[in-house]
């Protein structure tokens, strides 16, 4: 049988149904995926040196002969142990080596047969050959030596190895596994390195039937080697410089046809139709007279380019980023207000119950509150079934709120212009698209909303298709939120602070990791602090919060605490966002390091929302956890944007930014923080769409957008 790049694993030679399994695991299913499973790091075993110019803990390669193979059996605690024991000797010197547990090992290894060990050399010590418990033979051959006078002889080796890699002396030269830039990749139980390093090997060679897809004019202008050269190359170097010039091609690559992807989407998007949505400057003005406060210069900003799309006759497709607190939700009133004035419906979505109903009660005061509907999965059937019927039947103009509730397969809406998505990050690509469906006869416009800042290489590469607008100014009045790490033992400070903003009428939120107690988890929970609370403050309103309750106790403690009777809220990650309370002040974050980083920020943003000082302290569950650099980073900075750029660093994107349905966290050798080569792949997709807008004469690119696998298309 005629092995090719799409043959099963099980096609190739000493892989059977077993082994094909733990490949699976790796995402390897053909042969083609041996090739593009790239590895995780590399052994530099290039240095290839005589026994007599070893140098301590260098990693180094040697050639010798076998000259002596002993084995014995010991104990590590109660398991039984087989050592091997090698003296490997060329024309300068001997070399001690130990293996453990190989047993199959001691057949292999006979008297003059040569060899690669490859490893760090350390010094043999006083007694030898390996240590007199590890080697008593070692020993007791020394001392009849000795006796007999033979220690000029047989001088024991200056040094050993422990555990090195192996490969034995072929007839060729070639190496696999010693002697050069050794390849480690990613394991699994039943698949080691030395295994995938041996398969990678012997199907090379089939890379032949891989065209070069890439424009020669990309290759020739970015000095790029060719693909053939670089997955070669990746795999197994001849010098870091080849290993270098290999990464750079794939990297490119993989963030090249990211940027394809997006702006061919971006294309098909100025094909598809929308209901214009023209509105004149006084319409809009007369929204924000009715406003209680003056919108900053950057909500105005985001409003003219809203406005601008809004009246085109192909579907808005914008993103609405901007820290927590700095106003996003009143550009989205303003949108949907518009929209409504022309007489059409908005959607608007949310990623809690809790969200919803905010949004829902919030718009409700500039909106006409007729116009202004809630759907909900718990709600009863009848009230749900009238919004639904008002969605897909009624001409009149309608803002329906809600969560995963609005993705069912049965909510459909007519002249439906404008969905917003609000936290979008929250959820999956195929929900967010799940949305657009909704209509049943255009595309709606999408505003999609964010406080979680997206840093600018995410802009180019996960959200590449969408129009980006940024508040980067706080409203007038708003002070930064002093933010302070508090382990324990040093916590009397923090709660004598929460106990004066109380009695001088202000608020606060307690923040914990879980609802209830746990014997696994080494954390405090919302029902015992807030049992706590009551006790430690017996004459303020303690109210609870979270995941659990019904409806409508949470509904409950949102109003009470929102309308000011309740002072001290505890409560779950249920209030990382929607909660607006300006007069609440303090915050305290137990177990503040069982938290990503991004969302601290949301948990902060709950207070400093106010005209007075704020205060967030964070509360680690042990003393380590002070040295928490999510924490660390915390405090350093109320800047949304310096805290996404490390929150990507410590998560990646599939975990920030909702991305892990979308194949960017597929990346095998790029990385979405590698802003230079983003934007040198982003320059070259757009010139090469400028002149084949639909990919006719690059056929093999438009099949990797369209399937997302090259490699599949070819035997």
């Amino acid at each position: 049988m005629t092995l090719k790049l799409s043959s099963p694993v099980t096609d190739i030679s000493r892989i059977g149904p077993a082994k094909a399994k733990y490949l699976q695991k790796l995402g390897i299913e053909h042969a083609r995926d041996f090739l593009y499973t790239f590895p995780r790091r590399y052994n530099d075993f290039s240095t290839v040196t005589l026994i007599k110019d070893l140098v301590p803990d260098k990693t180094v390669t040697v050639r010798g002969r076998v000259k002596k193979v002993t084995t014995n059996w010991g104990f590590r605690g109660r398991r039984r142990l087989l050592r091997i024991f090698v003296d490997i000797e060329d024309d300068t010197g001997t070399l001690a080596v130990t293996w453990y547990n190989l047993r199959f090992l001691s057949k292999q290894l006979w008297e003059g047969r040569e060899l690669f060990v490859a490893g760090k050399a350390e010094a043999a010590g006083d007694a030898t050959w390996g240590s007199p418990a590890e080697r008593p033979e070692s020993r007791k051959r020394r001392d009849e030596d000795v006796g007999r006078g033979n220690m000029a002889r047989q001088a024991p080796p200056r040094f050993r190895m422990r555990s090195p890699v192996i490969e034995f002396a072929s007839t060729d030269g070639d190496h696999t596994h010693t002697a050069g830039i050794t390849p480690v990749y990613p394991e699994t139980y039943g698949v080691t390195s030395r295994f995938l390093r041996y398969q990678v090997k012997n199907i090379l060679p089939l890379l032949a039937a891989l065209p070069e897809y890439l424009p020669a004019d990309v290759i020739r202008r970015r000095k790029f080697i060719s693909i053939h050269q670089a997955i070669t190359a990746v795999h197994f170097p001849a010098s870091q410089k080849e290993l270098a010039k290999a990464q750079a091609r794939l990297r490119f690559d993989e963030l090249f046809f990211l940027q394809l992807s997006a702006l061919v989407r971006r294309r098909a998007r100025t094909q598809e139709s929308a209901i214009p949505i023209s509105t004149s400057r006084a319409t809009l003005q007369t929204f924000l007279q009715k406003l209680p406060y003056t919108p900053t210069k950057a909500q105005r900003l985001a409003l003219d380019e809203i406005v601008a799309e809004l009246a085109k006759e192909t579907p808005m497709n914008r993103l609405l980023q901007g820290d927590v607190g700095s106003g996003k939700s009143m550009v989205a009133q303003a949108a949907a207000a518009l929209v409504m004035h022309a007489g059409a419906k908005v959607l608007y979505l949310a990623p809690t119950e809790v969200l919803a109903r905010q949004q829902y009660r919030s718009f409700q005061n500039v909106l006409d509150k007729e116009r202004v509907a809630l759907l909900l999965g718990a709600m009863p059937r009848r009230p749900r079934e009238q919004i639904k019927e008002r969605l897909q039947k009624s001409t009149e103009p309608l803002c329906v709120f809600g969560t995963h509730a609005l993705l069912q397969e049965d909510i459909k809406a007519e002249n439906l212009a404008l969905t917003v998505i609000d936290e979008q990050h929250r959820f999956g690509v195929r929900q967010r698209q799940a949305l657009q469906h909704v209509a049943t006869d255009n595309n709606p416009h999408l505003l999609s909303m964010t406080a979680t800042p997206i840093p600018r290489t995410l802009q180019l590469t996960v959200l590449g298709d969408l129009d980006v607008s940024v508040l980067a100014e706080m409203p007038a009045g708003r002070k930064p939120v002093a933010t302070k790490i508090v382990p324990p033992g040093e916590r009397d400070e923090a709660v004598l602070h929460i106990l004066s903003e109380l009695h001088r009428g202000r608020q606060a939120f307690v923040i914990t990791p879980l609802v209830e107690e746990s014997d696994k988890l080494e954390a405090k929970s919302a029902k015992e602090t807030a049992v706590e609370m009551q006790k430690l403050f017996p004459d303020i309103a303690v109210g609870l919060l979270h995941g659990q309750m019904t409806s409508e106790e949470k509904e409950a403690a949102l109003r009470n605490f929102s309308a000011g009777a309740l002072q001290l809220l505890v409560a779950t990650s249920i209030v990382e966002v929607g909660v607006n309370v300006p007069n609440a002040t303090v915050m305290i974050i137990e177990g503040a390091e069982r938290f990503g980083l991004s969302q601290l920020h949301q948990f902060r943003g709950r207070i400093g929302r106010g005209e007075h000082q704020s205060h967030c302290y964070l509360f680690p569950t042990n003393p380590d956890g002070a040295a928490n650099p999510r924490l660390k980073a915390l405090v350093a900075t109320t800047d949304g944007f310096v805290i996404a750029e490390e929150d990507l660093k410590l998560r990646g994107p599939g975990e920030v930014y909702g991305t892990a349905q979308s194949g960017y966290t597929d990346l095998k050798v790029a990385s979405l923080l590698d802003y230079p080569t983003i934007k040198a792949a982003r320059t070259e997709a757009e010139r090469l769409l400028k002149k084949d807008p639909e990919l006719k004469k690059h056929d093999l690119l438009r099949r990797k957008v369209e399937q997302k696998n090259l490699l599949a298309h070819f035997e």
